[in-house]
């Protein structure tokens, strides 16, 4: 019997297993699916790895008990993630409040953590799925399931004989790489049923976001059955699909937005940055922020509009005497020069079919009317949202483990002392700016200190 089990070798995973060796665990399994550890996590931020964000704050996260969330963050802050993974050999760099490992590597984090790992003398199972977990007060958890080995063999002769991608590790730094004769060979696999028990249990197999890279969402499964409550999942931080069919015409463009989002007479967000137009819709950070909002204006069937202006720099005044002003530097040009240098010429084109431009005209010749009308369309562009992206477009979950079922700070189940959740599995989900990865680190940290100390 092990002293903890771990299910889910992510972020939160991985320090999990470290900080319950450093509490005092004699045992610590750590269990994975994949054939590596933090494959997510080492491809997060376009590979960069935006961890934490100087301007931690509650806001920045969601739940349907956000009242949580303040708890959480004064035992973990972006000062806590700075001095724990500089300690682990992660020098931070800042940009502006987003903060990357010095190396500007995901991997490199994943590297490190697991050097603390084997270090420490962590068993890590890899290729090893869980399917079923029960649980008795007397005997603790049973984890059942299945593991991939090479065909016609075992545990040993394959740690033995290939690379540890694949293998059973047991608290050696020695990883057994892939050995260069077997780089050609086809290695045929099999299934094979295996069986664990431990003391103490922490789920964090993360979420249904990214399924490209192993996500699929088991772990609500494995809380349902432990008497959890998990909330209603939906993807979130993913682009906005519309049926309009000019985003065919604008499909490729990148430009600077303000975005506006308005349930009614209300305005529920506003803010400015790089905007990506692609054949379906929008995407880019701004609007992975709103894209929560949206789903939820969405279902709930209420009224709504999304605007988009494309000079987010200029007040509405001062656009209408500017376009004016530019009728009169361009008087000579046709029509279709008239948007020539201020925005890409495929958006421009979206600009001037919506209010019926006349680009064959002299500049001279059009209306002051036309003119200002192209200027308002300019600056209260309406998206018509049709329905966010599904999963596989999404960079996290929303929804999930219910976080008043959850003591905080230690991610202790309140219906099992021996249970902990930590991760991407809990019903939290942050904006873009490194506030995911925070919670992942922060929440598996701290389970995994109380979940390593000795009961009392």
């Amino acid at each position: 019997m092990k002293d903890c089990i771990i299910v889910g070798g992510g972020a939160a995973g991985m320090v999990a297993a470290i900080e319950a060796k450093r509490a005092g665990a004699k045992s610590v399994l750590l269990v994975e699916k994949q054939s590596c550890l933090g494959k997510k996590l080492s491809q997060t931020g376009n590979g960069r790895a935006n961890y934490t964000n100087l301007s931690m704050n509650a806001n920045a996260y969601r739940s349907n008990h956000p009242e949580y969330i303040p708890s959480f963050l004064k035992h973990f802050d972006s000062r806590d993630s700075l001095e724990y993974f500089k300690a682990l050999g992660i020098y931070p760099k800042f940009r502006g409040d987003y903060v990357y490992p010095y190396s500007d590597q995901a991997k490199s984090m994943v590297q490190c953590l697991e050097n603390a790992l084997y270090n420490l003398g962590v068993e890590i199972c890899l290729q090893h799925r869980v399917e079923a977990i029960s649980w008795t007060e007397k005997e603790g958890f049973f984890l059942k399931g299945k593991k991939l080995l090479p065909k016609g063999g075992d545990d040993s002769s394959f740690h033995k004989d290939h690379f540890s991608d694949y293998a059973l590790v047991s608290g050696s730094k020695e990883k057994n790489r892939k050995k260069e004769k077997n780089k050609k060979e086809k290695i045929e696999w099999e299934e094979k049923a295996f069986s664990l028990q431990g003391r103490k249990l922490l789920i964090a197999s993360g979420g249904l976001a990214m399924e490209a890279l192993g996500a699929s969402g088991e772990g609500y499964g494995f809380a349902k059955t432990l008497s959890h409550t998990v909330s209603p999942l939906f993807p979130s931080l993913v682009p906005i699909y519309t049926r309009e069919d000019y985003v065919k015409l604008w499909s490729g463009v990148r430009v600077d937005v303000r975005a506006k989002l308005w349930k009614e007479q209300d305005l529920l967000f506003q803010d400015e940055g790089e905007l990506q137009c692609t054949d379906y819709g929008i995407s880019g950070i701004i609007v992975f922020q709103m894209s929560r909002l949206v789903h939820t204006l969405l279902q709930d069937k209420a009224k709504f509009s999304l605007e988009l202006s494309f000079l987010p720099k200029f007040e509405e005044e001062e656009a209408k005497n500017y376009f004016l002003k530019r009728k009169e530097l361009l008087e000579r040009e046709k029509g279709d020069a008239f948007l020539l240098g201020l925005f890409p010429e495929k958006l421009s084109q979206v600009l001037y079919e919506r209010v019926s431009f006349p680009i064959k005209q002299k500049i001279k010749d059009i209306s002051d009317k036309k003119i200002l009308e192209l200027c308002l369309l300019c600056l209260h562009f309406p998206f018509l949202p049709e329905r966010i992206g599904d999963f596989q477009r999404a960079q996290c979950t929303a929804g999930g483990v219910n976080l008043s079922e959850i003591f905080i700070p230690d991610f202790q189940s309140k219906k099992s002392p021996d249970l902990y959740f930590a991760g991407e599995i809990l019903d939290v989900d942050g904006i873009c700016g490194g506030y995911n990865l925070h919670f992942a680190f922060g929440s598996g940290i701290l389970a995994g200190r109380a979940m390593g100390k000795k009961n009392d």
